[in-house]
């Protein structure tokens, strides 16, 4: 019922934001892997890490991910594809609410989202 509850939530939170008119912050990255997982960013995170809706963690944000880097791709690529609720009722839906995609979609935006979020981090300290 909670997870139900939450997704409801955010359906309603995302139907109502505009439209991002500009992907720019959402840098193309080499490789074609990161190439699949920012087309999955696109199309099913980027509603909810765009905005932090549910208190998703932002990319462009360093002071978002730089602890979450530190916890290593198992634990991110497992509550990504499994869901995870974390401090302060946040809360990562399984497969970030889109049942249709694979393990290795899934995995291919984690690795986009922290290789954007790495990219950040780095120009930040610049």
């Amino acid at each position: 019922m909670r997870a139900a509850g939450i997704l409801a939530i955010i359906g309603t939170a995302l139907a109502n934001l505009p439209a991002m008119a500009d992907n720019s912050a959402y840098i193309e990255l080499p490789g074609k892997s990161l190439a699949q997982g920012r087309t999955v960013w696109l199309g099913t995170c980027e509603g909810c890490h765009g905005y932090g809706i549910a208190g998703a963690p932002i990319p462009m944000k360093p002071a978002h991910w730089a602890p979450r880097l530190q916890k290593g791709k198992t634990v991110l690529y497992d509550h990504a594809i499994n869901g995870f609720y974390g401090p302060d009722d946040t809360v990562m839906p399984e497969r970030g609410g889109n049942a249709a995609l694979t393990d290795d979609e899934v995995k291919s935006a984690v690795d986009y989202m922290t290789a954007l979020a790495a990219y950040y981090i780095q120009h930040e300290r610049k």
